[in-house]
């Protein structure tokens, strides 16, 4: 990862434990440092729906303080998108108002790209 980001691969499924257990603390660190930029790289066969759920639990954490706070730049997603979720992204992003991208499952080298811009 480019320095000042934090990334993540996401293999077959972000689960509960993925979550509280490695996601979560790295980033309200992240957040506590300042300047949030992250990189979820999801594998082919990920289901983009269920990371709905898990922004609206971000944004909803008072230590995070997301979409509130300067501190967060930039979250892009790599992920094995069909139309629909692609056409709907947009809709879905404006759950978090923090600067959103959704990136194709093999372009990691742009997303990384963009998440340091």
């Amino acid at each position: 990862m480019p320095a000042g980001t934090i990334g993540f691969r996401i293999i077959d499924e972000l689960t509960d434990a993925d979550y509280a257990d490695v996601l979560l603390p790295a980033l309200k660190a992240a957040a506590g440092a300042g300047d949030v930029r992250l990189l979820l790289a999801a594998d082919k066969g990920f289901d983009l729906g269920t990371l709905k759920s898990r922004f609206e639990e971000l944004r909803s954490d008072p230590e995070l303080d997301l979409g509130h706070s300067k501190d967060w730049k930039r979250v892009a997603i790599t992920a094995d998108a069909n139309f629909i979720y692609r056409a709907a992204f947009p809709a879905l992003s404006q759950m978090v108002p923090v600067d959103v991208k959704l990136f194709g499952v093999d372009d990691a080298d742009a997303a990384k790209a963009w998440v340091v811009g």
